[in-house]
């Protein structure tokens, strides 16, 4: 009997020290914010637009570039616009890094795809007119269908 007692007596003091070892949630974690939270927490007026005054105080990473993200100088930008900026300068600086790496091995790549096919091409002028090039054969009409003269379907 003494030895259930002791048990139970070991095992109400244990409880406490198992409950106080749980981890706390993800939400009371004080780490980095995202930018959402930073946009959201700048934009006083709560309207989806961040103003420079707006940034300045709130999200000052961002201030410093307000004017590159911007691009339709409205005076204002939206998350979508950061999150474009943010994208772009990404693909930037890969292009730049494959470019360092590719120069380093001594890789050429070949550049935009031309148009050099056999066909009509549009000539240099200020009209947007298209000729045949000497290598196609002139079309006379004897290939083309001919329709019924009666207007009705054969």
């Amino acid at each position: 009997m003494r030895l259930l007692h002791a048990l139970l007596l070991l095992s109400l003091c244990a409880v406490p020290a198992l409950a106080q070892s749980v981890v706390p949630p993800a939400a009371a974690h004080h780490g980095r914010r995202s930018a959402a939270e930073h946009f959201a927490d700048a934009n006083t007026t709560h309207d989806g637009r961040l103003t420079l005054d707006q940034a300045t105080a709130g999200y000052k990473s961002i201030a410093k570039s307000f004017n590159q993200i911007d691009v339709a100088h409205h005076g204002y930008i939206t998350m979508d616009d950061i999150k474009a900026w943010r994208a772009a300068k990404k693909a930037a600086r890969l292009a730049a890094k494959h470019a360092a790496a590719d120069a380093a091995d001594g890789v050429v790549r070949p550049g935009p795809a031309s148009h050099n096919w056999m066909g009509a091409r549009p000539l240099e002028t200020s009209t947007d007119m298209v000729v045949p090039t000497p290598t196609e054969p002139r079309r006379t009409g004897g290939d083309l269908p001919t329709a019924p003269l009666d207007g009705k379907g054969s």
